[in-house]
């Protein structure tokens, strides 16, 4: 059994949330959000708290065996950001730092496992680092995701409230080349540019973009040389890869083990890796899928989209260990932005939607 949700008690939840200011790294704002739902949630699940220097991990748990919900307390609003971008509440939509990526999420985290019946077995992992990659808490992520037959991922929703698939896998790589210093005008053929192979691998790094297979490169940074009338010595970049598949990260990890010189007088290394694998739908998350459509068109007369996107979360670590559904968050618009908000009238049938998929997975 799963009650109708209170959609007053969300908007008072998520005011609260959003002017707890909690940017990665802030442990005491940190601190405030899960605090906040720990209290909220204390009377229905047994509530832990672990230490991370990034601020704590919560775990509030009921049973065994049951589905796991997983969002995170941290946002990229920097302290101070409600000066001036202060929560605002306008009904049908409601504004401000984090309520959509991810206070929002926590609010529809505690509305659904509230609306549940009092044996649904569930965990709910609310974790301190997402927005700068989890380093904190992916062994506890993982550890969790093992034990639960399925992961409903809060970060934010898609337009007309499509959730996510599929993501990409994320790459991040330094290039370092050494080349030979020399007088820029004296004796220049004693020089190798560091500079001038570095604008070489730029290019040679964009042609192993694959658009087809959505894999993508873009070299972001780039430095290098001393001064105008020395032939530079020394020059690096870092690149963000983008993937969708597996076999697209093989590929782009094996090429870089091994990338051409295009002055042999120089030396070229990559350094780096991919610090979230793709995630990838496969049978058993398709049967989510299609239990999650049947439920939002009961609730809302519409079909339930599936998207794959370009950007990553939790999910990337937990699609490989146990069926995953991502974007159950609130839907809305300016994640990371300052236009970021969402719209209201998503929020219950989302509710709803997360409750009943917890209760289906209660019975697995």
């Amino acid at each position: 059994m799963v009650r109708r949700p209170a959609s007053d008690d969300m908007r008072a939840r998520l005011e609260t949330l959003v002017n707890i200011e909690s940017p990665s790294g802030d442990v005491e704002g940190v601190r405030g959000v899960v605090d906040f739902v720990a209290e909220q949630l204390a009377d229905i699940g047994k509530v832990r708290m672990d230490a991370t220097k990034r601020g704590p991990i919560l775990t509030v748990s009921r049973g065994q065996g049951g589905a796991l919900l997983l969002g995170h307390s941290d946002t990229v609003w920097p302290k101070g950001t409600l000066k001036d971008m202060p929560y605002k509440d306008e009904g049908d939509w409601v504004y401000g730092p984090g309520t959509l990526d991810m206070k929002g999420g926590l609010v529809l985290a505690i509305e659904a496992l509230r609306m549940l019946d009092g044996d649904t077995p569930f965990t709910l992992l609310v974790t301190p680092d997402e927005e700068v990659g989890s380093e904190m808490s992916r062994e506890s992520i993982e550890r969790e995701a093992r034990l639960a037959p399925l992961v409903l991922v809060l970060e934010p929703g898609m337009p007309a409230g499509a959730i996510k698939v599929g993501r990409a896998g994320v790459g991040d790589f330094r290039l370092t080349i050494t080349g030979i210093e020399s007088h820029a005008g004296l004796d220049p053929d004693k020089g190798a540019s560091a500079i001038k192979e570095l604008a070489h691998q730029v290019l040679w790094l964009h042609g192993l973009e694959n658009k087809v297979v959505s894999t993508t490169v873009n070299v972001g940074v780039v430095e290098g040389g001393t001064r105008s009338n020395v032939t530079a010595g020394h020059a690096e970049g870092r690149i963000d890869v983008r993937v969708a598949t597996a076999a697209e990260m093989e590929r782009i990890k094996k090429t870089l083990k091994a990338p051409p010189r295009f002055d042999s007088r120089c030396q070229v290394r990559y350094q780096g890796g991919f610090n979230r694998p793709p995630m990838e739908p496969n049978a058993k998350s398709q049967e989510w899928i299609n239990q999650a459509g049947e439920i939002w068109q009961s609730l809302t007369g519409e079909s339930l989209v599936g998207v794959r996107v370009g950007g990553a979360s939790d999910g990337n670590y937990t699609a490989r260990l146990t069926p995953t559904l991502d974007g159950l968050g609130p839907v809305g618009q300016g994640a990371h932005a300052r236009t970021e908000g969402i719209e209201w009238r998503f929020m219950e049938p989302r509710a709803t939607l997360i409750a009943q998929l917890v209760a289906r997975a209660g019975t697995q």
